[in-house]
């Protein structure tokens, strides 16, 4: 395929809002503060920050809860399971999804964490530092219990479910050996989007989706080259019994190893990059949604990576909109293979 067909986009797109998804892993609030530097601190070497915007916070859903955001952006029924603490945070986090027309059921409250937020400090477009909060150790096996027994209780309704593991704790081995099984006997696709600790117990999955640093630990071989990455990809969709794995490869774009054994390297369709945050949480949400609304594993990938190189135009946290892809593809602002 030498590109997006323009046909085959419109009628996956209005098929988006038929979409049943629900996101699993870490939620995160992502908090930026905005202002001036203009002297450096006598105190020590580090620039003085002038906040400008230190009266009205802002606060955007981040970690699983933008993977959820980005969801809902593009339409669809979409639940969100994690765990918030007993804190402003997570009441602010509760109200914005029940805000955005969502059910919070599956935010389960556990009093003895906090609400992890990440604080970016910014100063003429640059991230000078981040502040973060967080608790990393497993949650408790009554927050797990909880997670596990919402997840299961909603199997029935949904076409696929995405791990977006942060590492925060509230992925953990036992919820994937509960869970993963029972996606499976229920015939719901599982797309994981992974970090270290919890790779290796993500067998079944049906696509894992890392970057090169997380595909490139778990091989324990640095991937350099797409022979490497080929490589790594191979022994990842063996290992895992996977159907299909894409790794993203950062400024090369992506790979695509589907179920057949075959590759597909997509260019990456950004022109200008400035600020990656969120990016990797627009490739997976788009991902998944071009493919439940009927889309091949390889178009799904295209539309994937045109998302991600719109989002990284924007600072902070960005959602991708049907919109905006509408108007991309239209204008064929894609590369071809």
């Amino acid at each position: 395929m030498n590109r997006i067909d323009k046909q085959r986009f419109e009628s996956f797109a209005r098929r988006f809002s038929e979409n049943r998804i629900m996101v699993v892993g870490d939620v995160i609030l992502d908090e930026y503060l905005e202002g001036t530097v203009d002297r450096i601190s006598p105190e020590a070497p580090i620039p003085v920050v002038n906040l400008i915007n230190n009266r009205d916070r802002d606060i955007r859903l981040g970690g699983a809860a933008n993977v959820f955001n980005n969801l809902v952006s593009l339409g669809g029924k979409i639940l969100l399971c994690g765990v918030i603490g007993d804190d402003e945070e997570g009441r602010f986090a509760r109200e914005r999804i029940r805000a955005m027309g969502a059910d919070a059921e599956g935010l389960v409250l556990d009093r003895d964490r906090p609400t992890i937020v990440k604080t970016r400090i910014i100063a003429h477009h640059q991230q000078v530092i981040r502040l973060d909060r967080e608790e990393k150790r497993p949650v408790s096996e009554e927050s797990r219990q909880a997670l596990s027994d919402y997840i299961s209780g909603q199997l029935d309704d949904l076409d696929a479910i995405i791990f977006s593991d942060y590492e925060k704790g509230v992925i953990t081995k036992e919820l994937l050996e509960t869970v993963l099984p029972l996606a499976a006997k229920k015939g719901v696709a599982v797309a994981v989007d992974p970090k270290f600790t919890n790779f290796r117990y993500f067998r079944g999955a049906t696509i894992v989706v890392p970057n090169r640093k997380e595909a490139s630990g778990f091989v324990r071989q640095e991937i350099t080259d797409d022979d490497s990455a080929l490589s790594a990809a191979r022994y990842i969709q063996h290992s895992l019994e996977s159907e299909c794995v894409l790794v993203k490869l950062g400024a090369r774009g992506m790979m695509l190893l589907d179920q057949d054994g075959g590759t597909t390297f997509i260019e990456t369709a950004a022109e200008q990059v400035y600020d990656v945050t969120g990016a990797g949480d627009t490739v997976i949400s788009t991902l998944v949604s071009a493919k439940t609304a009927g889309a091949t594993w390889e178009e799904a990938a295209r539309i994937a990576n045109l998302a991600a190189g719109i989002v990284i135009h924007y600072v902070g946290t960005t959602v991708i909109k049907i919109d905006q892809l509408k108007k991309a593809i239209f204008e064929k602002r894609f590369p071809a293979p």
